[in-house]
Formats: structure tokens, C-alpha cells, sequence
């Protein structure tokens, strides 16, 4: 079945909520990204070092994004068939695999932070930080024929969606939910 953001949450309205199904034990098990964060489910595509980094990156691009299962939601995502995959990069035309793309733009996001600030990207202040991902954004950043621009606009519009993209989450920014299809009560937490 070829799944689409928009049939996901026409989906969600049907009765099923944002799980997504993660392996526990040889089992599969449906848990939000928070939920799968919180459980430590071990992740399958991304490694420790591409987590930190991520998660490190996501902090400060979306405060909060990292404790809302944003590593979890993309590791999972990255299993999944192309087609069926919610990831943002999928309607910025990206070319599958991507693992591929994410795990490049780990790397090459982290080497250019450290070339910023002589620090690798664990060990640097918050206005180091702030500074990496200000040169990360920026929509010409290609760095050996890597759209880093492209890939911080993927980065941050997963974690938007992971953070806030509920009706719970219009809530917590204080902004009316004008929904046109309504999400079911309590999918990420």
C-alpha cells in the first residue's frame, strides 16, 4: 500500500493513532516515537554517533525535538519502503535510499560544524551551536555536491512534524488547531 502524509492522517481519523511499529524482543509492537525513545528501543538504521550528532543538531534547530522520538521516528522511517515513508525528504524529490542521504548529512553537517569551531560537534557551547547551524541552513549550502541547505529543511521540518504536528502540539505553542482533518487524541504525547 503506497502511503502518503495525507492518507496517514486520514488514517489516524479512522481510529489507528501515530504508532509506528517497532520489534521488541522479536515482537512488533506499535509505540509513538516518544514512547519508543522512552522504552530505549534500540534503533536499526542509525548508529550511536549519528544519534548524538542528530539529536545534538535537532536541539538546537527545535528545542525538545530529540525527547519527542525525532531520532526514533526517522530511524524508523528509514526501514520502511520509499514509498511509504513520511519523511520530508520523500516530497523534496530526494533519492532513495534514505539512509544514504540522512547519513550524509550527519557526517557532513558535523564536519562543517567542527570546521566552524575547531570542536567537534559533542563538545561545542550553544552559541557554537547556534552558529554551525545558522552556516547549515543556508539554502546554498552544498558542500561536495551535498545539498546540506536541503538537508537541514528535511531535518527541521521532521522535527516540527514530530514535535508539533497535533493538535496537542498547536496546544504547547499556544496557536488554534484549524484543523481540516483532525488527528485522534494523545498519537506523540
Amino acid at each position: 500500500m503506497h502511503v502518503t502524509r495525507r492518507s496517514f492522517v486520514d488514517r489516524m481519523l479512522k481510529g489507528s493513532v501515530l504508532s509506528l511499529a517497532f520489534t521488541v524482543g522479536g515482537t512488533q509492537v506499535l509505540l509513538t516515537p516518544k514512547e519508543a525513545r522512552a522504552q530505549e528501543i534500540p534503533l536499526r538504521h542509525l548508529d550511536a554517533a549519528q544519534v548524538r550528532i542528530l539529536e545534538r543538531l535537532a536541539e538546537t534547530i527545535l528545542p525538545g525535538s530529540p525527547q519527542h522520538g525525532l531520532a526514533h521516528f526517522i530511524d524508523h522511517q528509514l526501514g520502511v519502503d520509499p514509498c511509504d515513508a513520511l519523511l520530508i525528504a520523500k516530497y523534496f524529490q530526494v533519492r532513495p535510499p534514505y539512509k544514504d542521504f540522512y547519513a550524509a548529512g550527519l557526517k557532513i553537517a558535523a564536519a562543517k560544524a567542527q570546521q566552524l569551531s575547531g570542536k567537534p560537534i559533542a563538545e561545542m557551547n550553544a552559541s557554537q551551536m547556534q552558529a554551525a547551524v545558522r552556516e547549515i541552513s543556508k539554502p546554498d549550502a552544498v558542500i561536495d555536491g551535498f545539498p546540506l541547505g536541503l538537508f537541514y529543511i528535511c531535518l527541521r521540518s521532521d522535527a516540527v512534524d514530530v514535535t508539533y504536528g497535533t493538535p496537542q502540539g498547536f496546544e504547547r505553542l499556544n496557536v488554534p488547531y484549524l484543523e481540516h482533518i483532525k488527528p485522534p487524541e494523545g498519537w506523540n504525547g
